[in-house]
């Protein structure tokens, strides 16, 4: 048993135990009986037993138990009672007031007179969230057709935003004549300040948590730690907030979405690479990215939103490789309006010709009558759901083991 996997039990029961105290009320002398169990099971096997192997098992089982117990301890004791209002730090994403310092968000304010001066909606109100994280002006009808057309989460400060972003950056910073290794830097340094400039959104947060670990493990060459390292950051986001587990969509769906990009995007990577077209415009990885993390976060948001759109398949494929293009240009776009309103007007195009067309596309598909099913699952199914994705994921780790092992 290495230290890796040591640790990664211990994190794992501290998650257990949040997961166990928000879904159920668990009392006070179990989780004392828990804390002296794990400490008698360490206790007698350190005097008695003189196997290292036994000793070496018994004693992380017990300290488990002792951080499954924190876990619990630590939820019941920020959990609001029942019957009473969420306090203010765990207010929802809409009702929280953005913490940003006046520069920045003078800053933003101009951005945003640009986008809305040079554009008219629906493409000025996507493309501030896209490049800028506001979302408030996108209308009520186009958020419907959005969802229809399954191409909402192009909207969001997502993971898949993220290292789109630090692909653009990294490859700013090696055309400005950095190494690639300070590059990285330059790229993660600039990608804060970007989710700074965006109000310091809850999601924004998580999704730059979660992307820049993802990042960071393909830098050092570890892609494969990357999901220790992913849930390292989510154990120590819960325990400044418990209560994100549960009551928090947002830190659900940017868990799950960078979870399945780790280890679902090989599979679709290989699998977009058979098809000639996308292998010869390099699109293979981004659709890959895509459809990853569609698949990991999909049960949770028919879970939670009661809907499955059955054109995202298409409209994912139509748009998504788009997405780095639209930021880049939207992007020029802005330092062009910050220069001189006449060369932000003339910039403007490109971004607003790439809008048109995903517009035009969201608007289409969104109107086909078979587009999306509206049903509900429950909690068991939500279980069931996620079994077999960890199940799929678990034999497709074993098939390219054995192809590692036959070369």
């Amino acid at each position: 048993m290495s230290p890796s996997k040591i640790f990664l039990y211990f994190l794992l029961s501290f998650i257990g135990g949040i997961f166990i105290a928000s879904f159920l009320k668990v009392p006070q002398f179990i989780i004392y009986e828990l804390f002296i169990l794990g400490g008698f099971y360490s206790g007698i096997v350190i005097i008695w037993s003189k196997n290292p192997f036994f000793k070496k098992i018994v004693i992380v089982f017990g300290i488990c138990l002792i951080i499954l117990a924190s876990g619990i301890l630590r939820t019941q004791i920020v959990k609001p009672p029942e019957d009473s209002p969420p306090p203010f730090s765990y207010q929802t994403e809409e009702t929280r007031t953005p913490i940003i310092g006046e520069k920045l968000s003078a800053f933003k304010e101009r951005l945003r007179e640009i986008v809305y001066q040079n554009l008219s909606p629906p493409q000025s109100s996507i493309l501030a969230a896209i490049v800028l994280g506001d979302k408030q002006k996108i209308s009520s009808e186009w958020k419907e057709k959005l969802n229809i057309a399954g191409v909402r989460h192009i909207t969001a400060i997502s993971g898949m935003h993220i290292v789109i972003l630090s692909g653009i950056l990294i490859w700013l910073g090696i055309a400005l004549g950095l190494y690639r290794g300070q590059a990285f830097w330059f790229a993660l340094i600039l990608l804060w300040l970007f989710i700074l400039m965006t109000g310091v959104q809850p999601s924004a947060i998580r999704a730059g948590i979660m992307g820049s670990t993802f990042l960071f493990c393909q830098k050092i060459g570890r892609q494969k730690a990357a999901s220790n390292t992913l849930i390292l950051a989510a154990a120590v986001m819960l325990t400044f907030n418990p209560l994100l587990l549960k009551d928090s969509v947002g830190f659900q769906l940017s868990f799950l979405a960078t979870l399945g990009i780790i280890y679902l995007m090989p599979f679709f990577q290989s699998l977009f690479q058979r098809i000639k077209f996308l292998k010869t415009f390099n699109l293979s990885n981004l659709l890959g990215m895509s459809f990853s993390a569609q698949v990991f976060t999909l049960p949770i948001l028919i879970f939670n939103f009661g809907y499955v759109s059955l054109v995202s398949p298409i409209t994912n494929v139509l748009i998504v490789p788009l997405l780095s293009y639209l930021m880049v240009s939207g992007f020029v776009f802005l330092l062009g309006g910050i220069i001189s309103q006449p060369l932000g007007f003339v910039l403007s195009f490109p971004a607003w010709l790439l809008l048109t067309y995903l517009t035009s596309i969201v608007n289409f598909f969104s109107q086909i009558p078979w587009a999306s099913l509206t049903f509900q699952i429950s909690w068991l199914w939500l279980l069931v759901c996620y079994l077999i994705l960890f199940l799929l994921v678990w034999r497709l780790t074993q098939k390219e083991k054995l192809k590692f092992l036959r070369y």
